[in-house]
């Protein structure tokens, strides 16, 4: 057991750079960090988009606005619900000022498509409030691109269409 604990512990010394030896012939400093890093886990980054098309439903029912504001990107252009454009900064607001009062919503049926460190994650999202004392449900297909950047995944761009079965709110 010792012995396992020791090569667990050498190995993962090596792996943060303690034992790597930055004069080997023809290594950079990025491209040691690239061979010192495991391969992302393909399966792990899929449930971590999953996992943030259902933070990003649950902020829209709460109204919260923070975590539009850490999830995407200061670049950010997307398509609201009723066909706007929109900024980051405005979609905070239009997120923050919804007139809606939602009962739930729901993402849905997350199709996650991934390629190096830019993924795209098509969802369904269902909502179900009240606007002016009226009950709504409506249905949103969610087209989502995501960059994976230091800081995590970001929403770079997004675009909501209502589907033809929904009232809007």
């Amino acid at each position: 057991m010792t012995r396992f604990v020791f090569c667990v512990a050498a190995m993962l010394l090596y792996s943060s750079g303690f034992a790597a030896n930055p004069e080997t012939p023809g290594s950079g400093v990025a491209g040691s960090q690239e061979q010192d890093e495991a391969p992302p886990n393909p399966e792990m980054q899929r449930q971590e988009l999953v996992n943030l098309e259902l933070e990003n439903a649950r902020a829209l029912k709460l109204h919260n606005g923070t975590f539009f504001k850490s999830a995407y990107s200061e670049d950010f252009r997307g398509v609201s619900r009723y066909g706007e454009v929109l900024t980051k900064m405005a979609l905070v607001h239009e997120v923050e000022t919804l007139p809606v009062e939602f009962d739930s919503v729901v993402s849905t049926d997350a199709q996650v498509r991934m390629f190096r460190d830019t993924a795209s994650v098509l969802s369904l999202r269902s909502e179900v409030g009240r606007i002016d004392g009226k009950k709504f449900y409506s249905q949103y297909r969610i087209l989502r691109v995501y960059i994976n950047t230091s800081r995590g995944w970001r929403v770079v761009s997004q675009l909501e269409t209502m589907l033809a079965n929904s009232e809007r709110p």
